[in-house]
């Protein structure tokens, strides 16, 4: 078999991160399906804010990767009083970005979902109802993505699965028991889904800092926290990696996302859910490419640094082999089980049965999804983070005016047909490029 090898290597690699990525995401789709079987307005209406949500909060928080660079740099001097100062440092400034942002998502959320997205009434009372609430995790997540990354450094794996575990079970039973008002608590309708996810979170939190203090100890964390001309310097080192890094999951993961979520919440009420209910799908679809791309991207990378370029190829190729067969097999699978996977998330049979009219354009998008991603992650990890924002801004802008253009006279067929476009053209202009890099180096 054509690179053996390296498929057998990126596997071993790949397994572990997709098993976390899989884990979580079954937790996922079990909250969106607590509030999808409870109402499918409000499933759609809860999926825009969320997706806007999760868009948002994934763009800040690639502040955690800018920490894991330095982080990284201070791990190989052995230098343990930088690595703790850094990290300090950018707990506080995921702590202040985050309540910036959720602070504006406060004042403007009602003006941005009435003025923009065209929400009244009702409509506009449920999903304020959700989105405001829900903005308080965009401060939570970004301080986890911070302990992820501090653990992972210090080699302890244990920490972060125990908070994830125990944050999304009670996250799970409170979304339960407050969409539904159970145990004594309070029916609150979707906006209990969004208080679910607060209480989980904080849980997460409260195991990550019981664990760093026991670790760390309480005056040693207070004196690193308390050291001003220390705090500045650390975070300015990690400010300077930030703006590429979160200029390029800006443009993909809010722009176009903001512009996708316009396109579709122009449609009636039933295509909304569709999307939704197809968006979870997609999600779980796409999950080995983020893994396999994660898996390529360290064997690729420990090659371009030893100047083995043939090598960068093959092993680029046979994580893109890989990861395609993985989701090849995911969708078949789907395929054969899709009324079941359909059912277990949303019980309105209309939705169900004009989701499985988008299954094919969404398996295109999954597949082609892996590429781009491989390509994507090697180009970052080789320092060329300003050429993928560049790439990025101008495929989130070009597609997202086709998604707005082409969802309003083709509905959803066009917000799928643009989004395969946009994924095939730049994995293209991305394969080309890494071949001509790797020549040179």
């Amino acid at each position: 078999m054509k690179y053996k090898n390296e498929i057998i290597g990126i596997g071993k690699l790949a397994w572990p991160i997709l098993s976390s990525y899989a884990f979580t995401t079954v937790f996922e789709i079990l909250d969106e399906a607590i509030i999808a079987h409870y109402s499918t307005d409000g499933f759609a209406l809860a999926g825009i804010a969320a997706s806007i949500i999760y868009s948002i909060t994934g763009a800040l928080g690639i502040l955690s990767a800018a920490f894991n660079i330095t982080a990284a740099k201070s791990n190989g001097k052995n230098d343990k009083k930088e690595f703790e100062r850094l990290f300090a440092a950018g707990k506080l400034l995921a702590v202040l970005i985050g309540f910036v942002f959720a602070a504006v998502g406060f004042i403007f959320g009602r003006i941005f979902f009435e003025n923009i997205y065209g929400f009244k009434g009702e409509e506009l009372r449920q999903i304020l109802s959700y989105f405001y609430p829900a903005l308080i995790t965009i401060v939570q997540n970004m301080i986890l993505f911070q302990y992820s990354v501090y653990f992972r450094n210090r080699l302890n794996t244990k920490t972060g699965l125990c908070a994830t575990l125990v944050s999304t079970a009670i996250n799970l039973f409170f979304d339960y028991a407050l969409v539904y008002g159970k145990f004594g608590l309070p029916a609150l309708g979707i906006s209990g889904a969004a208080w679910g996810s607060v209480i989980g979170l904080s849980f997460g939190l409260l195991i990550y800092q019981t664990e760093y203090l026991r670790h760390a100890g309480i005056k040693s964390a207070l004196k690193t926290l308390f050291e001003k001309s220390e705090l500045t310097k650390n975070a300015k080192k990690i400010l300077r990696l930030y703006p590429s890094l979160l200029g390029q999951e800006f443009m993909e993961d809010t722009v176009f996302v903001l512009m996708v979520t316009f396109a579709v919440s122009k449609m009636e009420m039933e295509q909304i859910a569709v999307y939704n209910l197809l968006d979870i799908v997609l999600g779980a679809m796409a999950l080995p490419s983020y893994a396999y791309a994660a898996a390529a991207q360290t064997f690729a990378l420990q090659n371009h640094s030893a100047g083995k370029s043939a090598a960068v190829q093959r092993y680029l190729k046979a994580g893109i082999y890989s990861g395609t067969a993985a989701v090849a097999a995911l969708c078949f699978c789907f395929f054969l089980f899709k009324e079941t996977a359909f059912g277990l998330i949303i019980s309105d049979k209309a939705v169900i049965n004009e989701a499985n009219n988008y299954l094919l354009p969404l398996f295109a998008i999954a597949l082609e999804k892996v590429p781009y991603q491989i390509y994507l992650n090697f180009f970052q990890g080789i320092g060329r983070e300003k050429y993928v924002f560049v790439c990025t801004a101008f495929g989130a802008v070009i597609t997202g005016a086709f998604v707005i253009l082409l969802g309003k006279f083709m509905g959803l067929t066009g917000v799928y047909i643009s989004m395969f476009a946009e994924y095939f053209i730049i994995r293209h202009i991305y394969a080309k490029k890494s071949t001509i890099q790797t020549e040179l180096s």
